[in-house]
């Protein structure tokens, strides 16, 4: 079948990969197209993780073993355990079956790229004005690769790793560096070594009884498994676009106001609302905008994976790319794991701590508490001077390029710690940072104050450090929706923060469902949703629907007869990192993450017993205090209830909430809200 792409445009990567097979061609290995297949897979998806897939991932096998003569053998060496003796050999020719190689695409020049002290390569970014690790780069796509496309295999493959540097020639980086670079850098004309680096790599890995006497046998997988990888059936797929993506989509793609786009760069920049107000998309709207009027890089950080899947399923949908380089992008990235880059990078998180979490992730709040503590009171000490903070940022090139993004967009700001804040204003500049604060969403006791010690103004014309804009609609929610939660905050909370919300009178209807007891047991009713979701105008699939269930419950605890292929499990830590991969699959979260959320139908289940876990925990914030300590049972009531209005803000058309009992406190008000309108709301004994 000879040499085969998967993408055929005018990318860098798909130059590389047309380059690398000119050179191989050449080669008598490859010289009958019928002896071999070789598939080279454009930025194939490999979950989505910190990295979601290589440059290139290049699969070639051979119609039969092919021996290979290397010019110059491989010298190696290892330890026979049964005799404990170090035993060398010369390898001069190896016997190939095929291999499967993740290939990083650089398009630097030769004074742009350098080798630091542990023979690791680093590239310039000009934009940045960053060195960057590309080593480490490089075998980080090569491991998430072996990852994700072993799933279906019955034997790990074997994949190695090439950085492949397409506008350097041999000898210009042979002058530069020397010749004793490392074995996986290849450039743009050197022809045999790429199956010389290759070959080398397998050989690394070779038991001696696999070496001694005898020519050895390389491969990544299996004959029986090797058809499925070059089939790419392990490729991931988007879920299709609903008609609610494509509304999100449109709206992310509307200009905000001009006189807060101008703002940009100049001033620090704050939402404040409730829930349903359109917060997260007023962000989304200038990173989007300023992507593509300025081709700036924007990072966006939460702490919510469940809203991170969504984001970057949505920036998917739209075509918009991560940051990357010289390339302008949009990264989405939880806060944790953002500053714990930073942190261990900088040394102030050692090997040993991450050693003491594989085993004891309990002290996770502990050692990530001081490591911020240490590295805000190091940044004191430089005087806030973000010119000399930028350089000692630089001092490390393992950041991730995020580190020197141009825009920084905050989502659930209310709830960061202060070392947190403190961090990023020093690395970003009040200046670049846009915030979004959930008016009584927060989790973490006192909400922080972001730029308390910038003038601030909500005025358009007024010269400040800080612009400020409350938002009151309900861009969310459907009217009788908004006119519910509305009822229920007025019933239930002892302030009045919602008496100021608007709800959404451009689109009108909406249903509440309260059943007593189980939604699973209401055939009729569960009948009568599934048809009112098929016959809507548009496209509703089922990932457009939310499942919230209380803490320490999860999907398998409820009779939604779905097979687990069809579970987003939004609960369990590892499932809920990975992307969907059907529109048929549907959404469960835990109530203490549905934040930032939403659902065309929303699946409040056991809401009252939420409520009381709500109602009876002591939620105690490391930074901040207890937000129970010495509290009365009026206060501890109050914020069982805000924090029930979070979820009861997440549906677009519906919503159905179960009780355990009627006649708890929560069932109680709700048979209030219904008494008070009994025209929107269906209650099912």
């Amino acid at each position: 079948m000879g040499f085969r792409f998967t993408i055929q445009d005018n990318s860098d990567e798909f130059i590389a990969a047309e380059n690398i097979a000119r050179q191989l061609g050449d080669l008598t290995y490859f010289k009958d197209e019928d002896s071999f297949d070789c598939l080279f897979c454009i930025e194939p998806r490999v979950g989505n993780g910190k990295v979601k897939h290589p440059d290139i991932l290049m699969i070639c096998g051979f119609n039969k073993p092919t021996k290979v003569q290397l010019r110059n053998p491989i010298k190696w060496s290892g330890v026979d355990k049964s005799s404990n003796e170090e035993i060398k050999a010369d390898i001069s020719s190896v016997i190939l079956r095929n291999f499967i190689i993740s290939i990083e695409v650089k398009m630097h020049s030769a004074d742009r790229v350098r080798i630091n002290d542990s023979n690791n390569l680093e590239v310039y970014y000009q934009k940045q004005d960053y060195w960057s690790n590309t080593t480490q780069q490089s075998r980080e796509a090569m491991f998430a690769a072996k990852a994700f496309i072993a799933k279906k295999g019955s034997f790990d493959p074997k994949v190695q790793s090439i950085i492949y540097l397409h506008n350097i020639k041999k000898e210009q980086f042979q002058n530069i560096h020397g010749t004793d670079f490392p074995i996986e850098i290849r450039l743009n004309n050197h022809g045999n070594g790429f199956l010389e680096s290759i070959c080398h790599q397998f050989a690394q890995y070779m038991k001696p009884k696999n070496i001694l006497n005898k020519v050895p046998d390389l491969f990544s997988a299996l004959d029986k498994d090797f058809d499925h990888y070059i089939s790419c059936d392990w490729k991931q797929s988007n879920p299709r676009p609903s008609k609610f993506d494509f509304k999100r989509m449109n709206a992310i793609a509307k200009k905000v106001e001009d006189w807060h786009f101008k703002d940009l760069s100049k001033r620090m920049i704050e939402y404040r609302g409730l829930g349903g107000t359109g917060k997260t998309i007023k962000l989304l709207q200038i990173a989007h905008q300023t992507h593509i009027e300025n081709q700036k890089n924007i990072l966006f950080l939460t702490y919510n994976w469940a809203l991170i899947i969504g984001i970057r399923l949505t920036m998917e949908h739209m075509g918009i790319p991560n940051t990357n380089g010289e390339k302008s992008g949009i990264k989405v990235d939880s806060c944790n794991a953002f500053f714990w880059g930073i942190l261990r990078n900088l040394g102030y998180i050692s090997k040993d701590d991450e050693k003491k979490l594989d085993n004891h992730s309990e002290h996770f709040d502990e050692i990530y508490q001081r490591a911020l503590e240490e590295c805000m009171s190091y940044l004191k000490s430089l005087n806030d001077d973000q010119a000399t903070i930028k350089e000692f940022l630089r001092e490390s090139s393992e950041h991730d390029l995020s580190v020197f993004s141009d825009i920084v967009l905050i989502d659930e700001g209310q709830d960061w710690m202060p070392e947190e804040q403190y961090i990023l204003e020093c690395i970003f500049g009040t200046e670049n940072i846009l915030v979004a604060c959930g008016t009584g969403q927060e989790t973490r006791g006192v909400p922080t104050v972001w730029g308390k010690h910038l003038t601030s103004s909500w005025k358009q014309k007024a010269e400040c450090e800080k612009r400020f804009h409350t938002l009151h609609k309900a861009m969310r929610m459907r009217g009788n929706l908004g006119i519910f939660v509305k009822t229920f905050a007025d019933l239930t909370l002892t302030d009045e923060m919602y008496k100021r919300m608007e709800p959404n009178s451009e689109a009108l209807e909406g249903r509440v469902y309260v059943v007593e007891g189980d939604y699973f047991a209401q055939k009729d009713l569960r009948k009568d949703l599934q048809e009112k979701r098929i016959n809507e105008v548009g496209d509703v699939y089922a990932l457009d629907l939310l499942h919230i269930i209380p803490p320490k419950m999860k999907p398998s605890d409820f009779n939604h007869g779905l097979p687990d292929e069809l579970i987003w499990n939004g609960v369990d830590k590892k499932e809920r990192k990975k992307l969907p991969t059907s529109e048929k699959m549907v959404r469960w979260i835990n109530y203490r993450s549905c934040r930032g959320l939403e659902g065309w139908i929303t699946f409040n289940h056991y809401l009252d017993e939420y409520w009381e876990y709500e109602f009876n925990t002591q939620k105690i914030d490391i930074a901040q205090g207890s937000l129970f300590e010495n509290a009365t049972e009026e206060q501890k009531r109050n914020e069982a209830f805000r924090w029930t209005l979070i979820a009861l803000t997440r549906p677009i058309d519906s919503t159905v909430i179960t009780l355990r009992d009627k006649n708890s406190e929560l069932g109680k008000i709700l048979q209030e809200v219904h008494a008070a309108h009994p025209n929107i709301i269906d209650w099912i004994s």
